[in-house]
């Protein structure tokens, strides 16, 4: 009997050596713009590109969190499901404090290129990058490997030429996007899930009487079609490489033509005027839920939730 209990313990003992402490510990990073931004505009000294004010974030919090949304964001809702406290924006860390599971670089208003709202005070994605490395530095090689970086990144490049489509240089974006995921596997990065951009001719601030505007979305798509090539043909290149494709723009182009099938009761936007710190709040509806878009460009929380299963289902094939 007792030699039974010892071999009872033994296997216990494994268990949690296997289960427990041992076991990695799964983090994750964001990077890239305001649909990630989780408060880094906030540390961004003179940055124009914020949304650290009312009404932003009345859904979910007290006072402006500086998420370019009513509520949560989709880096908040991935973390959830997998368990993690909210991501913290690397800018308002503290030195020699411990790091945290999840670490969010992403900025409000910024691009691939560095030119993209440059004079807006926003951390680009190359600027991101080198952030990362400072990051990575600090980190283990071997620990390197419990993070999933997700990105969602290049929307602003295309955001900031509406009015000249002509000007937008797919050609660099799609460069500098292959060189990061590059530099990101320098660094020691092996799982990497990057988000398509969104229907930037479907957002209310371009669109007519609801319809969305094909010749941006042609753009959009033409660049997300690359992009889903880069990502993936990146991830065979490397060795121990993981990458994922995330089409959140069939998506949500499909929340706005379709409101009511996905449980919208309207494919706009709730709030006019929150892009405005000086908004008077004319016209901001009752219920965000109802609405795919908060403001004239960023989705609502209903839509994110929508979204992040998408992103849950990326993230466990690279697992």
């Amino acid at each position: 009997m007792t030699k039974i209990l010892v071999l009872v313990f033994a296997i216990l003992a494994l268990c949690a050596c296997v289960y427990g402490r041992s076991v990695p510990q799964l983090r994750t990073i964001y990077m890239g713009d305001s649909i990630f931004d989780v408060g880094t505009n906030k540390y961004v000294k003179n940055s124009v590109s914020r949304c650290d004010f009312v009404p932003y974030g009345k859904t979910r919090y007290n006072q402006p969190s500086g998420r370019c949304s009513d509520g949560f964001l989709i880096p908040d809702l991935i973390n959830k499901v997998i368990g993690l406290p909210f991501s913290k924006p690397f800018l308002g860390l503290k030195g020699g404090s411990q790091l945290p599971l999840s670490i969010n670089f992403a900025s409000d208003g910024s691009g691939l290129l560095d030119s993209t709202h440059s004079d807006w005070g926003v951390v680009s994605f190359n600027e991101q990058l080198k952030q990362l490395g400072q990051l990575a530095n600090k980190i283990p090689m071997m620990n390197l490997n419990d993070f999933v970086v997700v990105i969602s990144s290049g929307g602003n490049d295309i955001a900031a030429n509406l009015q000249n489509l002509a000007n937008v240089d797919l050609e660099a974006m799609l460069v500098l996007l292959e060189k990061g995921l590059e530099q990101l596997y320098k660094y020691g990065f092996r799982k990497i899930v990057y988000s398509s951009l969104g229907p930037l001719g479907c957002v209310p601030i371009v669109t007519s009487d609801g319809n969305c505007v094909r010749e941006i979305n042609d753009l959009v798509e033409q660049f997300n079609w690359q992009a889903r090539a880069i990502v993936l043909g990146v991830a065979k290149k490397f060795p121990g490489m993981r990458g994922a494709f995330v089409d959140g723009y069939s998506l949500i182009k499909s929340y706005v033509e379709n409101p009511n099938k996905f449980g919208f009761q309207n494919g706009g936007g709730c709030c006019p005027n929150c892009l405005s710190h000086k908004n008077t709040l004319s016209g901001l509806c009752k219920n965000p839920s109802d609405y795919v878009f908060w403001d004239l460009i960023h989705p609502t929380e209903h839509t994110y939730t929508l979204v992040t299963k998408e992103f849950m289902k990326q993230i466990k094939k690279i697992l």
